[in-house]
């Protein structure tokens, strides 16, 4: 059974990559700094959250919860890493791709497809001040 997850994941990034061009973490940058990026499930649709890339190294997420949390942004080669305050995982790694609907990301470590719904200069609003 193993085995058979291994060889379906394999499949399913070979499907994935091969729909998706890869872009790298500056080229994403270049689009997101400056702007607030709606980020939805791939497979669902549910929105998981919003977030204001205020500079190059600093950005603010909003999760559905509503709870803001500043994040650290890293580039790590073909990786975008995020080091957020409630979150401290130095792994929270995502690899930015463009297809012909437009901007996804895909996390390091799980796999997680977002596909980036909305580029725009909404506001992030918090419920709570980020701790920083």
């Amino acid at each position: 059974m193993k085995r058979m997850c291994g060889i379906f994941l394999c499949v399913w990034l070979a499907n994935f990559a091969s729909a998706q061009t890869q872009i790298s973490p500056e080229v994403f940058l270049d689009q997101a700094v400056g702007n607030t990026l709606t980020f939805n499930d791939s497979q669902d649709g549910h929105v998981v959250g919003i977030e204001k890339f205020l500079r190059r190294d600093q950005s603010v997420w909003a999760p559905e919860s509503g709870f803001c949390s500043y994040g650290k942004i890293t580039i790590r080669g073909p990786l975008i890493c995020f080091l957020y305050e409630d979150y401290p995982d130095p792994d929270n790694c995502w690899m930015p791709f463009m297809d012909e609907r437009g901007l996804l990301v895909m996390s390091r470590s799980s796999f997680q497809v977002q596909r980036i719904t909305a580029i725009d200069d909404t506001p992030v609003v918090c419920e709570d001040a980020p701790i920083s």
